[in-house]
């Protein structure tokens, strides 16, 4: 059991962990981008880490203990030893419109995570920092302005709800409890730029901004059972459920006008309701998964994640009609070749697979906008004089929407998650010496 004395030691390492934490919160959910996420909060995440992603997001009820897994707060307990993890993200996308297509691209940090044992083989802790859901987006439309001219209208998104996470699990034999505390924050920007063509006027050029600003505490939960089959085989059940919660929001809506050359005339703000209390109802969230184990060689499985998004209520306390019901199912598989010769590093490789099929909570025409995936990846393990680490890759090839609706987008995307994870058992392990 850890000691006073052992987080003594490393006190100044887990502060400048957290300060790591809070900083790459400014920067997280910029790794995804997808012109549905103009919609509402944008694009929620389901995927969890590199390994998960590699695997079609698939992880509710099946992990490796070198790796961590935020989808479940009771996989937490497969961890025996410290585990530390982070890794981030590049997206390219091919979308088309109508008849016009273009190709963005977008990346940067994604997660970062630390979890130790506090009794072991019993009892785990965890921090993590991982995006809830992510805005990215840019077009352009073109309007009938005043005196017959044309308005161009550039409007812009870029933000999203990041989440800390400090998640335990306690092991009862075979079933694992999680528990995990969430503050949800972050802020989404949107900026619509006017500007009035075929017209000589010094104010030619109007921006409005919308800064919307999230911060909330929820609790959630998550149980996993193994059956054991024999020695080297089990097969594992995972559930968790995230209640839903009123996410608290302040807007902030500004203007500016400029003139020709560019140069800012005059600005005002149009709107900033901080202290009127204002909220969000975020929906509940359930997920269950089964697997089958064979210990370090093999592991195949499937998820089922569910969100009613027709729940949400904006500030106003109203339903949006863009907003349907999600659902996410993930099939995936880890295997690897032979364990019992650790000699070649094909041997210990983890190769990964995954399929991937997503009912978004988007609707546009009372459409459904869906998205499926092929996935697929690999862990490398590094043996250090520090630990056993691993540098792992997953790759996502998909579709989300179709140009068969008036109003739908279609996009075709390649997704790369990088991770780089650490296990070592010395760091919170009792000091015999001195």
């Amino acid at each position: 059991m850890l000691e006073i004395s052992v987080f003594r030691r490393f006190g100044f390492k887990l502060r400048l962990l957290v300060l790591v934490l809070l900083l790459g919160g400014t920067i997280n959910a910029q790794v995804d981008q997808s012109s549905y996420s103009v919609l509402g909060v944008g694009s929620p995440n389901w995927s969890g880490f590199a390994q998960n992603a590699a695997m079609g997001g698939f992880g509710i009820s099946y992990n490796s203990r070198y790796f961590f897994n935020d989808l479940n707060p009771a996989i937490l307990g497969t961890n025996r030893e410290a585990v530390f993890q982070l890794g981030t993200a590049l997206d390219y996308r091919s979308i088309t419109n109508g008849n016009e297509t273009y190709s963005t691209m977008t990346g940067g940090f994604k997660e970062f995570s630390l979890s130790a044992p506090l009794i072991y083989g019993k009892w785990n802790f965890g921090i993590s920092l991982t995006p809830y859901s992510s805005v990215n987006y840019g077009f352009t439309q073109d309007r009938t302005g005043p005196e017959g001219g044309t308005t161009l209208v550039d409007v812009t998104g870029r933000g999203g709800i990041d989440q800390v996470n400090m998640s335990t699990a306690y092991n009862l034999g075979n079933l694992s409890i999680g528990l995990k505390g969430t503050y949800y924050f972050g802020s989404i920007n949107n900026e619509e730029k006017f500007t009035l063509e075929s017209l000589n006027s010094p104010f030619a050029t109007t921006i409005v901004n919308e800064r919307r600003s999230f911060g909330e505490f929820a609790l959630s939960g998550g149980i996993r059972y193994a059956l054991e089959l024999n020695e080297s085989e089990q097969i594992n059940f995972g559930a968790y459920y995230n209640p839903s919660f009123n996410l608290s929001q302040s807007s902030l809506i500004t203007f500016e006008n400029e003139d020709i050359n560019g140069t800012v005339i005059n600005s005002d703000t149009l709107v900033y309701d901080k202290d009127l209390n204002k909220s969000i109802r975020i929906p509940e969230r359930i997920g269950f998964g089964v697997s089958y184990e064979k210990f370090r060689a093999l592991a195949l499985g499937v998820d089922v994640q569910l969100q009613n998004w027709k729940t949400y209520r904006n500030s106003d306390n109203l339903a949006e009609n863009y907003y349907g019901e999600s659902l996410r199912i993930a099939i995936g598989a880890e295997f690897v070749p032979n364990i019992e010769q650790p000699t070649k590093l094909f041997n210990v490789t983890s190769f990964r697979f995954g399929l991937h099929y997503e009912q978004t909570p988007f609707l546009v025409n009372n459409e459904t906008v869906n998205d499926f995936g092929i996935n697929f990846g690999l862990s490398l393990p590094l043996n250090s004089f520090w630990g056993l680490s691993h540098v792992t890759a997953g790759f996502t090839l998909g579709q989300r929407g179709n140009i068969s609706t008036v109003g739908l987008v279609r996009e075709n995307y390649l997704k790369l998650n990088l991770g780089f994870s650490l296990q070592d058992i010395t760091w919170f392990t009792k000091q015999r010496f001195n």
